[in-house]
């Protein structure tokens, strides 16, 4: 999957032990470094309990090519798509930069099977007026779960961003009604309650990502180990708990960027998948896993 190019910000949670899924990243490997696409990969991920050993492979043919294929092709555009988030698998919603400043979109697609085709909508979020970069949307709140399906994954009170519009990036929360369409309202001129959360600093503190109760991120805060780090922190009443570094065994003197955690079916450690550019690997940002503790 990775190449001597930049792959980065991943888009999956898999919710069980043996799992093929469909796996979403952005990388400029088709541009050949001149702008990031969104790119579709099938994984196999399997955790021997008996052996604590964790696998995988990857496959560029697998059932849903075709439908993620056409999602992608809809998206993709010369400007750069980053920070893919799959609400279903039919909804995402992604970054743009187009000329430095980069937007959240929404897109809705609909597979009508190989005669009648298929339909794609995409559409802006109204958040900040301006030109503030918005970037890296994040559901969380209520019974929500990422990745536990479209029934089951529960109905998010909050969406978490990041923004530069107080001239570093810190992360935005922004408050999602009770009642009718999460996804309308998003899209809609209806003002929004949007505030800061309380895990900012002075630096840029980027990326978020929440599974279940736990928010990840990346940050270039004074006290890590050099560049962008990743910091966990944990739901506390109306707030956050003070975020924990992951450490040296994760971070480097290099640049962390964007995680996303999913749980290992009956195993101690939870996934996290996240893109570094440290030595090593096969050139720029490369994708990376770890098993973190079940905090």
């Amino acid at each position: 999957m990775n190449t001597i190019y930049d792959e980065m910000n991943s888009d999956f949670v898999p919710p069980v032990a043996n799992l093929r899924l469909n796996f979403k990243f952005s990388s400029n490997s088709s541009s050949m470094g001149s702008h990031f696409d969104l790119e579709p990969r099938g994984i196999d991920f399997l955790w021997d309990k008996r052996q604590g050993n964790f696998s995988y492979r990857v496959f560029e043919s697998f059932g849903d090519a075709r439908v993620l294929k056409n999602l992608l092709w809809e998206i993709n555009s010369p400007c750069d798509e980053k920070g893919p988030y799959s609400f279903s698998f039919n909804t995402t919603l992604y970054s743009v930069g187009c000329g430095g400043k980069f937007k959240i979109f929404l897109n809705e697609f609909q597979d009508n099977g190989i005669i009648e085709g298929y339909t794609s909508k995409t559409t802006p979020l109204k958040l900040f007026d301006g030109d503030s970069n918005e970037m890296y949307p994040a559901f969380y709140g209520g019974n929500f779960k990422k990745g536990a399906g479209v029934e089951s994954q529960g109905r998010p009170e909050k969406m978490l961003f990041s923004s530069d519009r107080d001239g570093v990036f810190d992360i935005y929360e922004v408050d999602l009604p009770a009642s009718g369409s999460v996804l309308e309202f998003l899209q809609s001129a209806e003002e929004k309650e949007i505030q800061k959360i309380g895990v900012n600093t002075t630096a840029n503190d980027h990326m978020p990502f929440v599974y279940g109760d736990m928010l990840v991120f990346s940050s270039d805060r004074a006290g890590g180990y050099g560049g962008y780090d990743l910091y966990y922190s944990f739901r506390s009443g109306d707030g956050w708990t003070e975020p924990e570094n992951f450490g040296p065994k994760v971070n480097s003197e290099f640049d962390e960027y964007r995680p996303v955690v999913s749980d290992a079916w009956e195993f101690e450690n939870q996934l996290m998948i996240f893109s570094s550019n440290r030595p090593g690997g096969l050139g720029g940002f490369d994708l990376y896993f770890v098993g973190i503790p079940k905090f």
